[in-house]
Formats: structure tokens, C-alpha cells, sequence
């Protein structure tokens, strides 16, 4: 077949293309496959259902069990006694958060519920998921517990640092103080089972929670226990400390597993909502300021909600009041391409993510028509080319309804469901495409296609977590797929510190003095340079993300003994040591989820010394004191946000020292590399020397001890041990500015 458009010719026959796929895409074949659900469509108000709540209502609402539940957000457009219309409409209201409700939501009731005048607004996203030592001294922090050249040391003592995550272990060594008690203070679990056929319950008191051992369901992975250990294990043996070994640790519990949505009280964005305030509010209540990680994220696209969400967040954050998120591990996936206005063609390959093969999620924006077309292939392995075409207009596209589009291959019948979004973007219409694969297999073994045509420009963004782009090399029309704008939920939004990865260890030992190499690919090409895997932005808005980075790939830290899979990690375990009579170990790994708390560890260590601080007073800081790994870059930007976290220079910032000096500069250079070698401070400008150079030195006190000028390096053995400000000036003002040394 054959089809013209605008005097071009558009090939519809077997592809040219799908033998270069084979050739570049290695497939996994999974162990099961899901069918395709009959949905039905939605038939509620949908300008007040979020997409994902709407989804959900199709795809369960209709199921003979009727009380099927999600947590969600709610909000009201009419006066009334909310308890009463809640339990009304038989809806539990859990909390509140300024005029939003979190509630627990029956499915069966949404679409009706959407119709109601007194409702303005529900929203329910995914849960997040889990994003996947010398790591203290890789952030300067080690001189902050040694208190050089401070009032006093500084180890996170009287904050709350909050972990939500799952999978917890409260009988490894790590999260006991010295005298060998929990230092767990506070511990929520999502899916305790209440009397009431309620899921939730609270826990005050650490010799209680020491008795549970661990949380629900913490036999499925090793994670949140790992994480714990990074932001504020204790010191076992005088070695591998998290980064406040002080503090006090309040926990939150979520069982990230898809699969337990079949429970009747299913895990939303909503959940996390509430788990923040949780957590927020125990520690307002002990009366400690409280920086909370948070290692799970989201993929998001221009038409996911986040709106309420997005509004209760800004509400719980504030002085004393910080959240610290990872920004995500797609880095090397790419999510958006642009068609030009001159591209008569533009198109990108589609291939599986971390969360499913069964999905696909686009936005496409384009101010006029553009001629759309997804191919569906067969089995690559087997050498399966076309099996299935969805082409339309965008201009054909109902404004109202949308459009419903199905196809069958060989693995079974696909849809596609295009609608035009109420989101509004400057650019033009947008347009969402969500797709519905024959099983979770398919975009694993089979793959996709989409190409776009028209002399109108348009820009596509795919949701990396199903459904990232892939070019196919060699054929121009297939390879306009780029990366960025990966930054996941919630580090996306402005008021959470969101976390990138550096790489400092490529390859490690591990307890059978074997080389672990499984993350070389993903490490940088010069040690503490960005990881790979580490999600960049900007945010869809164009905003810079993430805000910082640290040290995300191969971080030991503690390892759940309950995990039932031991020879699965066993090659990734680093130390071990008897405890009570149990062997415990640690293990490496890698992610944002490892970046994550070691931020949140160092803001810790700040609260302890200033604890009003505030999102904005923090983003502060890293503005002024973080190190730049990469000199050839302006900071800040969407790799490395700020740079990398310094947690003694940030300290130094907060309790105003030294820049009481006035003759020191208040930022780091831009473009140098300082590196201190035998007491002789080197200063890389990379390979663009300037016309003039010259070092001062100052005591903290603020006294000049040293001045050299015309070379690249100043000798400070003549100096007595202790830390100094040095000020570098040159004729550039990228390469101006003030570190710190110590001796």
C-alpha cells in the first residue's frame, strides 16, 4: 500500500528497519505474560479524575468485589461537613493536609463520585518505586564529625532524619547506639492489618519496635534497610558509620510491590503524601527538625497529575522541614524527541522499561496536524517484521472523547487511546497517546515503532519507565530520540532537594575476594564524574534538576538478613560480623537511591547546627559551597545541578565561617579543579591557563598567612595542620573564587 501526503510518499511495506533492531537490542524473555484486560471506558467526569484514578476505575471498578480501595486526594468545591459526606459516600478520611483530604477511596464510587458538585478535584498517581564505606569522606563530611575549625562536632544528634522506604531490618547493628539499643524512634507500616479490617498502625517506642524485628513483607528485598544504613547507620568496629550516626531515626513502611494493589487498601501517590506528613508530624511533636529521604520516584509526562499532590508537599516542607528525593536511574534511556519545523519526518523506536513491556505513554505536542504512525512488530528473535499498523491525524482526534484504535498481532490484540489533555503548553495541542500491549512481554521481545510526518514541528515524551525511545541506527527517519528530562516524582518539584549519582568505584571486593565489575558500564569515565544511570534534566517546565549529586554507585552500607534470596546478592556482600549470636552483613549497591541519603544524611548534620533551615536556605548552600566535578561545565546544570554536596564547607557557610572575610569570595570557581597533593594545592584549570594567578591564604580567624602569585599551585607545608580559606584570583571570572583546605 501506498499513501501520499503533502506530495510525499510514505512506504507502508515490510520495514527496512526492523533487522537493525535485531541487531542492536539483546532480549530477556520473562517467566509469565499477563493478557490483555477488557476495559471498559471511563464514564466519569474526567476534567476531575486524575488519568491514573481513572485508569484504575476501569480496569477494577467493575470487578464483582466492590470494595476495592485506593488511597487518594481529595479536595472540596462546595462548603460542607466533610466526615459526613466521606462516610456518606462510604469513604474513610485518614488525614488532611491544609484543604486537601487523603482518603481511603472505593474504586466502585469514582465515576459517580466525579459527577457530584460537591467534589472538585480526586487525584490518585502510581506509587513510587524504589530507585536502585569511603562515602563520608568522599563528601567532605569527616572533619564535620571531628569538629575542625567548629563550635563543636556535629553527627545528626537530636534530628529526626526520616526514612521512607520498605523493607526494613531493626535487628542489624548498624541502627544500634552504642549502649545497643534501636535508635529507631518511630516506625509506621502501611500494611499493618488493624482490627477494624484497616491497614496502618503506628509504633512509639524503640524497645517495642526492636521486638517486631522487622516490617511487613521485608523478606521481598533488601532496600530500605540499605538506605537507612547510608543516611544514618551507626559505626560498627569504628568503620563504615552512615552519614548521621546520630540521629534519630523515624521510619515509615510502604510495600512497593505492584501486585499488592489485589490487597483492599492499594498504595498511591497519595500514600506517599501521607507517609511525609506522618513522619513530619511525630517529629514536630518530639520537637526536632527532620530532613526525610526519599529513594522511590515516578516517571512522569506533561499529562500525569501531580496537582494536589504537588500543592500538599508545598504545605508539609518549610523550616526544620526538608525532603530529599532521588531524581531517578534512566539517564541512559531516552524520553523525548523534537521534530523541526523543517523535518518533514521524525520518528524513534519504542522499547520496554523498568515497569512493564505492556504500556505505552506519550505526549505529543504540535501547534497543526501531524500524520501519526505506530508499527507493531512481531517476535525479533524469529525474525518478525510488521504485524500491525495504527496510523491517524491529529486533527482527526475527538476534542471530547478521543479516539480508540486496536490492532492484533501474533501475541495477542494491542490498543491505542489518543485524547486531547487538558494540559496547557505554550507549543500547541497536546495529545496522549496510551497504549495497552497484548502482554507484559511484548515490548520485550517485539518492540515498536512511531514516525510523525508533516511540515508542522512537534515534540514527543514518553513515560521511561514503560516506554522509553530507542534510536535505530542508520536510518535518519527512526533516530531522533535524545535523552533528558528524566527526572522522576517527586524530586521534579521545586521545594524537593532532588539527588543525582557521581561514580567513585567501578568495581569492588567482595567477601569471596572476587572482583564485582556488574556496574562498569554505567560508571563515569573519570572518578566522581556523573554515573550513567543518573536521571538529568530539565524538568518538563524547563527547570534545572536535579539540585545536587553524591556518590550513588557501589555505597556499602547494611544488609537485610531477612531477604530470602541470599545467593542472588551474595556476590554483592562486602563485610560480615557476628552479632548476638547472628552473622550480618553489608553489601554494595548502586542507584540515586544511594545518592539520596547521603544528601539527606549531610542536611542532618546542618539541622543540627542551624534547625529552622529551609528548602530554599539549603538550595542556598549548595549554590555557594558545592564542589564542581566537572570543570568544563557552568554551574548549575541539569546533570549535576550545583555540583556535588560538600558537607564541611556547607557547614562552614550556615555557621557563617570564614566568609566573614571580606577579602573572600563567596562562591567556588567555576572552572577550576582543586586538588591538594602533599600539602601543595594544585589548581586544574583544564588546560586554559590564565594570564594572571594568585593564592591567599587565611586562618579562620580571618588572619592573611600566605600570598603567592604567577604559577598554578602554592606550597602550604610551612602551615601548621588545621583548615584554611584560600582565595584564587585570576583575570576570568569562572576561574575566581574561595575552597577550603585542610591540613
Amino acid at each position: 500500500m501506498r499513501a501520499c501526503f503533502d506530495g510525499h510518499s510514505i512506504n507502508h511495506n515490510k520495514p527496512f528497519y526492523y533487522h537493525i533492531i535485531m541487531k542492536k537490542t539483546a532480549f530477556t524473555l520473562l517467566l509469565m505474560a499477563t493478557c490483555l484486560l477488557g476495559l471498559a471506558q471511563y464514564t466519569g467526569n474526567s476534567a476531575k479524575t486524575s488519568p491514573y484514578l481513572a485508569s484504575l476505575t476501569q480496569q477494577f471498578g467493575a470487578k464483582a468485589n466492590p470494595i476495592k480501595n485506593v488511597k487518594a486526594l481529595v479536595t472540596l468545591a462546595e462548603p460542607c461537613h466533610a466526615p459526613a459526606f466521606f462516610q456518606s459516600h462510604g469513604i474513610r478520611l485518614i488525614d488532611s493536609i491544609g484543604r486537601i483530604y487523603i482518603v481511603d477511596l472505593p474504586l466502585a464510587v469514582v465515576a459517580e463520585l466525579s459527577c457530584n458538585d460537591t467534589i472538585e478535584r480526586m487525584e490518585a498517581e502510581r506509587m513510587p518505586q524504589p530507585a536502585l564505606d569511603v562515602t563520608p569522606q568522599q563528601v567532605n563530611a569527616t572533619s564535620v564529625y571531628l569538629g575542625d575549625g567548629l563550635p563543636q562536632a556535629y553527627t545528626g544528634e537530636g534530628v529526626a532524619a526520616g526514612v521512607f522506604d520498605c523493607y526494613f531490618d531493626f535487628t542489624h547493628p548498624a541502627f544500634e547506639d552504642q549502649n545497643g539499643n534501636l535508635r529507631v524512634r518511630y516506625y509506621y507500616d502501611f500494611h499493618w492489618p488493624n482490627a477494624d479490617s484497616t491497614l496502618g498502625h503506628a509504633l512509639l517506642d524503640a524497645a517495642e519496635i526492636a521486638q517486631y524485628e522487622h516490617s511487613q513483607h521485608t523478606r521481598n528485598h533488601i532496600h530500605g534497610t540499605h538506605v537507612m544504613g547510608i543516611m544514618g547507620g551507626s559505626p560498627v568496629n569504628g568503620q563504615l558509620r552512615g552519614l548521621a550516626p546520630d540521629a534519630d531515626l523515624y521510619v515509615v513502611d510502604f510495600n512497593s510491590d505492584r501486585d499488592q494493589f489485589e490487597a483492599s487498601d492499594a498504595n498511591t501517590s497519595a500514600t506517599a503524601v501521607l507517609g511525609f506528613k506522618k513522619i513530619f508530624d511525630q517529629a514536630e511533636a518530639d520537637g526536632k527538625p527532620c530532613v526525610i529521604n526519599f529513594s522511590s520516584c515516578e516517571s512522569v509526562t506533561l499529562t500525569t497529575q501531580h496537582l494536589l499532590e504537588s500543592e500538599a508537599l508545598q504545605l508539609l516542607v518549610g523550616p526544620g522541614r526538608i525532603i530529599v528525593a532521588a531524581a531517578g536511574n534512566d539517564g541512559f534511556r531516552s524520553s523525548y524527541f523534537e521534530k523541526g519545523a523543517s523535518d518533514f519526518q521524525a520518528g524513534t523506536g519504542i522499547k520496554n522499561g523498568v515497569s512493564s513491556g505492556q504500556y505505552i505513554d506519550i505526549d505529543l505536542v504540535t501547534p497543526g496536524d501531524q500524520y501519526v504512525r505506530f508499527d507493531f512488530l512481531g517476535i525479533q528473535l524469529i525474525g518478525g517484521g510488521i504485524e500491525g499498523t495504527i496510523t491517524f491525524h491529529t486533527d482527526s482526534i475527538n476534542p471530547i472523547s478521543g479516539n480508540h484504535f486496536t490492532v492484533t498481532t501474533s501475541m495477542g490484540p494491542l490498543s491505542l487511546d489518543v485524547t486531547v489533555s487538558p494540559y496547557q503548553d505554550p507549543r500547541g495541542t497536546v495529545y496522549h497517546i496510551h497504549g495497552v500491549m497484548p502482554n507484559i512481554t511484548y515490548l520485550v521481545l517485539c518492540g515498536a515503532t512511531v514516525l510523525l510526518t508533516s511540515n508542522n514541528p512537534a515534540w514527543m515524551y514518553s513515560d521511561i519507565s514503560f516506554s522509553p525511545f530507542t534510536n535505530i541506527e542508520s536510518v535518519p527517519q527512526y533516530c531522533f530520540a535524545q535523552p533528558g528530562y528524566s527526572v522522576s516524582w517527586p524530586a521534579t518539584m521545586p521545594e524537593i532537594i532532588a539527588v543525582g549519582a557521581t561514580g567513585y568505584k567501578p568495581t569492588f571486593t567482595n567477601l569471596a575476594n572476587e572482583t564485582n565489575s556488574d556496574m562498569i558500564t554505567f560508571a563515569p569515565a573519570q572518578n566522581g564524574h556523573i554515573t550513567t544511570f543518573s536521571s538529568c534534566g530539565p524538568t518538563l517546565d524547563g527547570r534545572t534538576k536535579p539540585d545536587v549529586v553524591a556518590p550513588g554507585l557501589n555505597i556499602t552500607a547494611a544488609y537485610n538478613s531477612f531477604y530470602t534470596d541470599f545467593e542472588g546478592i551474595r556476590k554483592n556482600l562486602t563485610h560480615s560480623m557476628t552479632h548476638n549470636g547472628k552473622t550480618y552483613y553489608y553489601l554494595a549497591e548502586s542507584g540515586t537511591s544511594m545518592a539520596a541519603p547521603v544528601v539527606a544524611g549531610v542536611i542532618a548534620l546542618w539541622l543540627q547546627a542551624k534547625p529552622n533551615l529551609t528548602p530554599a536556605q539549603i538550595l542556598d548552600v549548595f549554590r555557594e559551597t558545592s564542589t564542581h566535578p566537572d570543570t568544563t561545565l557552568s554551574y548549575p546544570n541539569n546533570t549535576y545541578g550545583y555540583g556535588q554536596i560538600d558537607a564541611y564547607r556547607g557547614l562552614l557557610y550556615i555557621l557563617g565561617q570564614p566568609w566573614s572575610i571580606p577579602q573572600l569570595s563567596q562562591h567556588q570557581p567555576q572552572k577550576v579543579q582543586f586538588r591538594l597533593d602533599r600539602r601543595i594545592l594544585y589548581a586544574d584549570f583544564g588546560g586554559n591557563l590564565p594570564r594572571k594567578i594568585a593564592f591567599s591564604v587565611y586562618a579562620l580567624n580571618g588572619s592573611l598567612v600566605m600570598t603567592q602569585s604567577g604559577c598554578d599551585h602554592i606550597d602550604l607545608s610551612a602551615l601548621p595542620s588545621g583548615v584554611y580559606a584560600v582565595q584564587l584570583t585570576t583575570d576570568q571570572r569562572e576561574t575566581t573564587g574561595s575552597t577550603l583546605v585542610r591540613l
